[in-house]
């Protein structure tokens, strides 16, 4: 009894000596709230180095890279503003023209121990397909971080390859040629055929007039085209291509004839000198859900679509 009453008393008396929480929390925040003007500190970048790629809204519309370029106190917050200027490395690729900075130098409040200023690229002034960087540096003084890799940020941006049209589909009005997807019963292998598409306007959506799956159907199918060749396609903002299902040929086989019908999707391209349509697509006996080339993949090396690539004249 004696012994438990001993401990009990060494127990109550050393928590007596502990502070409570709410002294240790005070403390805590006293130091994290504190400012002291004569304290050292160092600066250096909060972000990390960057790669990044410009966008394209789906209406065509370039979408700018846009960064924050921030800076912290390594130490306690200071009683004054700390003004910290930036500096482009001579290393960097990009020209003036191909960026923005909010500010060329970044103020960190006082009391706070972080600011920022704001990167956004100018990718119209971009070369498309081309990587640029923007290396910055800062000058801080003695107030620099020890370490190189502080002082130094280094975003890498690429110019998503991609060239805005004009006026829209009516840019690609004209005669195409290109190739398309045939075959070779005698080497039981796919081959590229000749292709020729002229393409029209119909309403806003584009027209092709042509043979797009034509060595397909007499090539492989074994049929014999009678009519139609024509389908439209909508020609998105953002570089894409859809078509949506619908009639395509008629057919003879046997003395009877079949209607097909096709269903795709692809891109566009508009920044060589001269505008590219690369068709990803299939044929359909209407009604089915799967189409030919995917019925048939084994004959085409595994591939579930047939693709044309046409350039206009």
């Amino acid at each position: 009894m004696k012994k438990t009453i001993s401990i009990l008393f060494v127990l109550i008396a050393a928590g007596a000596l502990l502070p409570s929480c709410e002294d240790v929390e005070t403390g805590f925040d006293a130091i994290t709230k504190d400012t002291d003007p004569a304290s050292t500190y160092y600066l250096q970048f909060i972000n990390a180095s960057q790669s990044k790629e410009t966008g394209v809204t789906e209406a065509g519309t370039l979408i700018e890279v846009e960064l924050p370029v921030g800076a912290v106190v390594m130490g306690l917050p200071q009683s004054t503003p700390i003004v910290l200027n930036l500096a482009i490395d001579p290393s960097s690729t990009m020209t003036p023209d191909m960026y923005t900075l909010s500010a060329t130098s970044i103020t960190i409040p006082a009391g706070k121990t972080s600011g920022s200023v704001t990167f956004k690229t100018v990718a119209a002034n971009m070369v498309p397909g081309e990587t640029k960087t923007l290396v910055l540096t800062m000058d801080a003084g003695e107030h620099n971080s020890p370490s190189p890799t502080g002082t130094k940020l280094t975003y890498s941006v690429k110019r998503l390859e991609f060239c805005p049209l004009t006026n829209g589909a009516a840019d690609f009005v004209g005669a195409w040629s290109g190739t398309d997807v045939g075959y070779d019963w005698g080497a039981e292998a796919p081959t590229s055929a000749s292709v020729t598409v002229t393409a029209e306007l119909s309403g806003a959506s584009l027209k092709a007039v042509g043979g797009i799956g034509q060595p397909f159907i007499e090539q492989f199918w074994g049929e014999e085209v009678i009519a139609g060749g024509n389908f439209l396609m909508t020609i998105k903002g953002d570089g894409n291509i859809d078509i949506p299902r619908q009639y395509i040929y008629t057919t003879t086989y046997g003395g009877d004839p079949y209607d097909y019908e096709i269903k795709g999707s692809g891109k566009w391209e508009n920044c060589g000198a001269k505008p590219k349509l690369i068709i990803d697509y299939d044929i359909y006996y209407p009604g089915d859900e799967d189409g030919l080339t995917k019925s048939y993949a084994s004959y085409f090396g595994g591939k579930t679509y047939l693709t044309a690539t046409i350039t206009l004249n």
